[in-house]
């Protein structure tokens, strides 16, 4: 991949909300670049996007949200010369699933949201590894108790 090239690039990212009074437009032109080995924050007001530009980028949008324009380029460095515009692909789709996690991955600001209290840390992780990982269920266990020592 060309070192000029972003890892990933969201252009004109329109996001709506499809409520019963209407269709609120949460996100309006939002457009930004990450560049390998750099390190970009989103910043703004409680409310302004933030969270709703993070989870289109990762295909978690909840139900009533839709993408109404733009688009979300990643450029795979496993990859070299092939771009994937993620507002295409079927967020529960194969593609969609080694790109989330496996690929881009992303760290939530609250901690209470993140993680289950119905299952402990280890099994969380272990079953990260399990979808984004070729292991043995052995293999993830070992793994997870790595990370955590």
């Amino acid at each position: 991949m060309d070192r000029s090239t972003p890892l990933l690039r969201v252009h004109d990212l329109r996001i709506g909300f499809d409520l019963p009074e209407g269709r609120l437009v949460a996100v309006d032109g939002v457009s930004f670049q990450i560049r390998r080995g750099s390190t970009v924050a989103l910043v703004g007001e409680s409310g302004s996007g933030k969270s709703v530009v993070s989870q289109a980028i990762m295909g978690l949008l909840p139900r009533p949200a839709k993408i109404l324009g733009g688009s979300i380029l990643f450029a795979d460095p496993e990859k070299p010369g092939t771009i994937t515009d993620i507002v295409r692909l079927p967020v529960d789709g194969r593609e969609m699933r080694n790109v989330r996690g496996g690929r881009i991955s992303i760290i939530f600001q609250e901690p209470m949201t993140s993680l289950s209290p119905l299952h402990t840390v280890g099994n969380q992780i272990r079953e990260a590894l399990e979808l984004h990982r070729d292991v043995s269920a052995r293999e993830a266990t070992e793994l997870t108790r790595d990370m955590l020592a």
